[in-house]
């Protein structure tokens, strides 16, 4: 028999009709790939690191962004893993934003095509070295990283809420988080640098969804989008709540771009970060971005024009 060539990481514990159709769909997969279950939060690091030193070359994540976020965080901790593997996305997350950005189906049959038919895209990786409970720590992301109002709305977001109302409970989180004065950050760049109240850096154009937050952004052009907002209160909140609604948050008012190939953001101790929705730790954190470093499978245009 011969041995599994694509190792699939997946979450066994995950609830809702939408985990109970994967797992059931997860029987009926041929022999050649290898099952391999998390244990607990974090844990699909560790797992896409060893998936590596055991020879798979085809490595697939099947979550959300957090859930690929650690599995990427994997293949960077293998020597010569990020040119020699090809990661595969099964979009099963609350947001999925990295799948919307390259174009990966939402349908797991589909998404799952990509996998077994599609060509791998060469993509930017961005780096973060930021504060945590365990000293400072580098870590990769995926999509974006952010300090301010949406690290706080994240860190403070109630997992079982979460699992009952799913993105509703970062909304409750945001209001929550409005109530604190918003603190002070600053940027700082080779050439430049800025202020605000809340700052976020995109590896692609969306954030939150199917939202253009970073309309310039390109996956793959070595360069890092930081989107500055001066101020922080209700107002402005309502604002970009009324953007999302017309599919756009790049209209607030005051809120300045600025492309990067590394960024420095400081700001009160303690200052909570997010990267691709999940609290990872405190300002101040360093940012650069390695060009074209992740191969990510997607789909194929000549196969999509033909069917």
């Amino acid at each position: 028999m011969s041995r599994p060539s694509i190792a699939l990481i997946f979450n066994p514990a995950a609830r809702g009709d939408k985990a109970e159709r994967f797992r059931a769909w997860l029987g009926q997969l041929p022999g050649d790939v290898a099952l391999i279950e998390t244990f607990a939060p974090g844990s699909a690091t560790g797992l896409a690191k060893r998936a590596v030193k055991d020879g798979f070359r085809t490595i697939v994540a099947s979550g959300g962004d957090g859930t690929i976020n650690e599995v990427v965080n994997g293949l960077g901790q293998a020597p010569q893993a990020l040119g020699q593997v090809r990661l595969g996305i099964l979009p099963l997350g609350t947001m999925n934003v990295f799948a919307r950005e390259l174009g990966i189906p939402l349908a797991t049959e589909r998404a799952w095509e990509t996998v077994r038919l599609g060509q791998a895209r060469a993509v930017d990786l961005p780096l973060a070295k930021l504060q945590t409970e365990s000293g400072e720590q580098e870590r990769a992301f995926i999509q974006m990283i952010g300090a301010g109002l949406d690290g706080d709305a994240v860190g403070g977001v109630s997992i079982p809420l979460k699992r009952r109302i799913g993105a509703l409970a970062y909304l409750a989180s945001t209001v929550t988080a409005l109530r604190a004065k918003p603190p002070r950050l600053t940027a700082r760049w080779d050439g430049g640098s800025a202020e605000g109240e809340w700052m976020c850096v995109g590896n692609g154009t969306m954030y939150g969804g199917p939202f253009t937050l970073f309309p310039d952004a390109k996956v793959n052009d070595g360069m890092l989008d930081l989107c500055v907002l001066p101020r922080v209160n209700s107002g402005v909140i309502a604002r970009a709540a009324t953007a999302m609604l017309l599919g756009r948050l790049d209209h607030w008012p005051g809120v300045t771009y600025h492309r990067v190939r590394e960024v420095t953001i400081e700001g009160p101790t303690g200052t909570r970060v997010q990267a691709d929705g999940d609290f990872v730790g405190t300002l101040p954190m360093h940012l650069q971005v390695l060009p074209r470093r992740l191969n990510v499978l997607v789909p194929d245009p000549s196969r999509t024009a033909a069917a």
